[in-house]
């Protein structure tokens, strides 16, 4: 019997699971994300493609930190941490492979996508385990301060990768062994990766304890005083968040086939909040939406096309510089994210849906709702009808 009921809760558990709307949205977007390369056979529109993909589980980590009324300024330091984790554990099971094998190479195919993996997995438990360290010391602060500890994290392990340069190369930097093949096997990974990572922290996020990190964000006094461990609830948070962090990273590095100690710069820790407010904090789609218009923008202003484009007509104003893409790029970002900041402070989740409503579109939700109305008012004029017949016939009776 109580397997019986437990079969019949995960059904019911997975059936509503499957009605809900970001869910689908999921969904939908793997299935899209899987056909896409297949229907455009391009590399660089495949790397790009991979690129957003690992921007938005990184971007994820951050918007689910922030959705427990917590910041961090220092996330690079845990995607550093697990992209080097995974680098160095990957490059050592590697060789050991392979002088056990007696080959010259790591042979690619099962075994070498389960240690793939097992690497990434290793990778974000040692940002998770940073994190709790740091989480237990910290939790308890505000969230701004938290950031500026979290900050300053990230450039102690920018200088210790430095210092330690006989264990972690991180000043000329390495590159690891390929373990699964550049291009559309590795994407597949990445796009599992991602549409896991996301799911679990929007489960998460509809649990009990996603409603714990709710009122949190809300209100942390309040949420204090109708009994929420607030410290231990801040401490999950900030863990998982990093754990997700660590497998962004280790999928960066795999990606790009390198790692130095670049990855602990400022610059990373600020793209995920930067991602996040583009797209909509607080949202499932918002670091998607975040990461596709940051990435793509930085990527189409890289081309050689466009960049010569860009030289011959602003090129003038940038003398010193070979390149103006990135100038340019930054500039644009820079303005975007003020005006979106300004006049659309919930991001482009919001101007999306504000396009969905005056296009005459309803969502499933507000249909229910406007049924569940519906029927209240017939009902409600059904008993006044009623009423109104029950009062004329005891009239009629007081008559008689």
């Amino acid at each position: 019997m109580g397997k019986k009921v437990n079969n019949m809760d995960i059904k019911k558990t997975l059936t509503s699971l499957l009605r809900k709307r970001p869910f689908q949205f999921l969904l939908v977007g793997f299935v899209i994300l899987v056909l896409l390369p297949v229907l455009i056979t391009d590399n660089f529109f495949l790397y790009v493609l991979t690129l957003i993909c690992i921007s938005a589980i990184y971007a994820a980590s951050w918007n689910f930190l922030a959705n427990s009324g917590q910041g961090s300024l220092g996330h690079a330091a845990f995607l550093g941490l697990g992209g080097f984790a995974s680098a160095l554990l990957g490059n050592s099971i590697a060789t050991a492979l392979i002088r056990l094998l007696g080959t010259t190479g790591m042979p690619i195919g099962a075994l070498s996508v389960t240690i793939q993996i097992l690497v990434l997995l290793v990778g974000g438990l040692l940002s998770a385990g940073i994190g709790l360290l740091i989480g237990l010391a910290c939790v308890r602060l505000k969230a701004w301060y938290l950031a500026m500890v979290t900050f300053g994290f990230s450039v102690i392990a920018h200088t210790l990768s430095s210092q330690f340069d006989a264990i972690t190369n991180g000043v000329n930097g390495f590159a690891p062994t390929t373990l699964v093949p550049r291009g559309f096997p590795f994407y597949i990974l990445v796009i599992s990766f991602m549409f896991s990572s996301i799911s679990i922290m929007y489960l998460i996020m509809k649990s009990r304890m996603g409603l714990a990190f709710r009122a949190i964000h809300g209100n942390e006094a309040e949420a204090k005083m109708i009994g929420i461990n607030t410290a231990k609830y801040k401490l999950i948070a900030f863990v998982i968040s990093t754990f997700f962090a660590g497998i962004a990273g280790g999928l960066n590095v795999y990606f790009l086939r390198f790692v130095d100690n670049s990855i602990f710069a400022p610059a990373n820790s600020f793209l995920p909040l930067i991602m996040s407010v583009i797209g909509g904090l607080g949202t499932v789609a918002g670091p998607i939406i975040g990461s596709i218009f940051w990435v793509s923008i930085q990527q189409i202003l890289a081309l050689p096309s466009v960049v010569n484009s860009l030289q011959a007509s602003v090129g003038q104003y940038f003398p010193g510089i070979s390149n103006v893409g990135p100038p340019i790029s930054l500039i644009a970002i820079g303005v975007i994210l003020v005006i979106i900041v300004i006049f659309e402070p919930k991001g482009l989740v919001s101007l999306f849906r504000k396009i969905y409503k005056r296009l005459g579109v309803e969502t499933h939700e507000k249909a229910e709702e406007k049924k569940k109305r519906k029927n209240s008012v017939s009902l409600f004029r059904n008993f006044y009808k009623q009423l109104l017949g029950a009062k004329a016939t005891e009239k009629g009776e007081i008559k008689k």
